[in-house]
């Protein structure tokens, strides 16, 4: 089969393989790379970000807030959030 008709999939802790099988199948929300803490969840960050024209730092926080306890990182995931949030207020000069 040619390269590009394979497609990647999670087998778990980050490794991918190739499986031509799968191509009809999945979708952009289906895959994920380096992971699969997103894949869990009923709804996905990006797509929610998405759906609801959130801007990039509001998209991040909700991708930070709705991790920091599965992908293994707790406090930089919610600090990074922090940094987002304390982005918003600077930039549009919340007091």
């Amino acid at each position: 089969m040619a390269k590009d008709k394979m497609i990647y999939a999670s087998i778990g802790g980050g490794q991918y393989v190739e499986t031509p099988e799968t191509q009809e199948t999945q979708t952009a929300l289906d895959r994920q790379t380096g992971g699969t803490h997103y894949k869990q969840m009923a709804i996905q960050p990006a797509e929610y970000a998405e759906k609801n024209g959130l801007s990039l730092l509001e998209g991040n926080v909700v991708k930070y807030i709705t991790r920091w306890k599965l992908k293994g990182q707790p406090l930089s995931d919610l600090e990074k959030a922090k940094h987002c949030i304390d982005l918003l207020i600077q930039i549009h000069g919340v007091k």
